[in-house]
């Protein structure tokens, strides 16, 4: 890790101060896309943004995202600081997001300086500072549990290798630091307050907890895993405190397990589960959350197995399945070398440094175990079959294994002899130039693909295929990532139509799930909703307050998006002569930009 000398903390190093301006770069992007609405903002954060205002200005304290049993509301308590200062808006409700993005940046050039070396630490933080439509998009919205994974598992590694680094050999006494003590404590704190935002940080726990246990075996049986498991205690309190009084079927377990079976949606047959469990993974999952979208415009669910259709479905299935192949190449070498190394330091006989230097690769192979678990997890689940592309976000940990997969790329040929056929020397020599040429030109390619993801994301260029028969709001079905121009425009429809309501001196509606908290939220509750399903029956509200206020109303409006399945029903209840459906004859409808409202008469 690199450090400043004693009475020279003004002077910083050329590494330190090109990270700052990497870093500087990124949240300026970040700001700059939130600043113009971006990235679309659902109903799932429009609830979020309905917490933080229920914490700042009702005195809320809210454990868990409104009406389920995990996903904890930190980000809604930064949204509700931030609403406090600087008022209500899509903007303040992402600057917290910023913030810990923020935070796990200077995290992995930490991380990747101390397992790496800062060369490897700067390309990593140029990577991340760019990034494909949905990668951007998974740091910039407010549903909880992703930002937190990124930034947690970036800390917990460093953590505990740095702890591991600077442990005493074994055989000797480990002096008692109370500076040591405070990182085993932040170590668990960090630990703690992962397992309560999302249990997606299970495995950066579980990996750098047996770093600890291994290298700080003297600490941790003493005081060191006790300070560890009281941080972790604290800071996963809310979590704890929930589950001592969960009714049955209600723990955060319970609610886990379910979201990874996709409880209550149908499945495919058997037989054809595996085959979409596959393609899900590793053609949509993978390339989607590794940053590959740009290579594929349009839907990314465009990725037939033994099916093809169009030209844009054979080369969307061919890029896909070569990004992925690469990403796995890329890990199983770095495995390798992990392994190989290991094994060369442990026939040697045991000095200080050759304890560093196993530290060092036990610890790089934790890093890309951290992203085998959840991808071993997500592929035998159930939602790569039905969801890949929205459920991808279970994956984002495996952005902080970036720097692993990137060191294969940069690090010199010499490094990699052991890829190399032995042979004579100048055979040697042109297969290492040949290497690094070839990884060099990889490097390149897959930084240029982030650029232009980003690119892509603020202009629109190349245009995305848009299908206009996907709902843009139904996140949780959709396969296609929209730019800002398309975004603007959609919010501009919004808007238009809170105003419209305005005008119509309208307070109460009537919506579906995916339009209900965005209308609340972005009129700051001046108009409330109940969620109605598709046949017009009470749907999923989370907050069911509205849904009493909205039952009370004397005057409601039905709102739904054109051709929707609730659009769809009322007319037909409209045009029925059914006894049970008079009352829907008493409403005019009305067509505007987006939305079509059913007024009162």
């Amino acid at each position: 890790m690199p450090q400043l000398k004693e009475g020279r903390f003004l002077k910083l190093s050329p590494y330190a101060i090109w990270s700052a301006v990497i870093i500087a770069v990124a949240v300026g992007i970040r700001v700059a896309l939130i600043n113009q609405g971006w990235p679309l903002l659902d109903s799932d954060e429009g609830v979020m943004g309905l917490m933080g205002i229920h914490i700042a200005f009702k005195g809320e304290l809210p454990v868990f995202f409104y009406a389920q049993g995990y996903m904890g509301s930190a980000e809604a308590f930064l949204a509700a600081a931030f609403f406090q200062l600087f008022g209500i808006s899509d903007v303040n409700l992402r600057l917290g997001l910023i913030l810990i993005y923020t935070i796990f940046m200077i995290g992995m050039y930490l991380l990747t300086s101390l397992l790496y070396s800062r060369k490897v630490a700067l390309i990593t933080l140029l990577f991340l500072c760019f990034g494909s439509n949905p990668m951007l998009m998974r740091e910039l919205i407010a549903v909880g549990g992703v930002p937190e994974t990124m930034f947690g598992g970036a800390f917990l590694m460093l953590l505990a290798a740095w702890l591991a680094l600077t442990s005493s050999p074994p055989g000797t006494v480990q002096k008692f630091r109370w500076k040591r003590l405070l990182l085993f404590a932040l170590w668990g704190l960090i630990a703690g307050f992962g397992v309560w935002s999302h249990l997606l940080i299970a495995p950066f726990i579980l990996t750098s907890g047996l770093l600890l246990v291994i290298f700080c075996w003297p600490e941790v049986r003493r005081w060191g895993g006790l300070i560890a498991l009281l941080g972790l205690i604290l800071g996963a309190w809310p979590l704890i405190a929930y589950n001592f009084t969960a009714p049955p079927g209600k723990s955060t377990i319970d609610y886990f397990l379910n979201v990874m079976s996709a409880t209550g949606v149908p499945q495919p047959p058997p037989g054809e589960r595996i085959v979409r469990q596959l393609k899900g993974t590793f053609l949509i999952a993978l390339p989607t959350v590794s940053g590959a979208n740009p290579l594929c415009y349009g839907s990314t669910a465009k990725t037939p197995v033994f099916r093809f259709g169009d030209f844009s479905q054979v080369s969307c299935t061919f890029m896909h399945t070569g990004w992925s192949l690469a990403v796995i190449l890329l890990w199983a070498i770095a495995v390798m070398f992990c392994l190989v190394s290991l094994r060369r330091l442990y026939r040697q006989p045991i000095t200080p440094e050759l304890r560093k230097e196993r530290i060092i690769q036990w610890a790089r192979l934790a890093l890309l175990v951290n992203s085998l678990i959840p991808v071993a997890l997500y592929a035998v689940s159930a939602n790569p079959a039905i969801y890949p592309v929205a459920t991808s976000r279970y994956l984002t940990g495996l952005i902080v294994t970036t720097p692993a997969l990137l060191w294969v790329l940069i690090k010199p040929a010499e490094k990699l002899q052991w890829l190399v056929v032995r042979g004579s020397f100048p055979l040697k020599w042109n297969m290492s130039l040949t290497s690094t040429i070839f990884r060099r030109c990889c490097l390149i390619f897959a930084l240029g693909i982030y650029i232009l993801g980003t690119f892509s994301t603020f202009t629109g260029i190349p245009p995305q295929a848009y299908n206009p028969r996907e709902e843009p709001y139904f996140t949780q079905n959709g396969t296609q990532h929209y730019d800002v121009p398309f975004v603007q425009k959609l919010n501009w429809d919004e808007g238009f139509l809170i105003r419209q309501l305005g005008r119509w001196h309208i307070d109460r509606i009537y919506s579906d799930y995916w339009t209900c908290n965005r209308v609340i939220f972005r009129s700051k509750e001046r108009v409330i909703c109940s969620v109605l399903n598709e046949k017009l029956n009470e749907g999923h509200n989370r907050y069911y307050l509205y849904y009493q206020k909205v039952k009370m109303s004397d005057r409601v409006a039905y709102v739904f998006r054109p051709g929707s399945a609730q659009d769809k029903t009322f007319q037909q209840y409209m045009k029925s002569n059914d006894p049970r459906y008079k009352q829907y004859k008493n409403y005019v409808r009305k067509t505007i930009t987006g939305y079509i409202i059913y007024l009162p008469k």
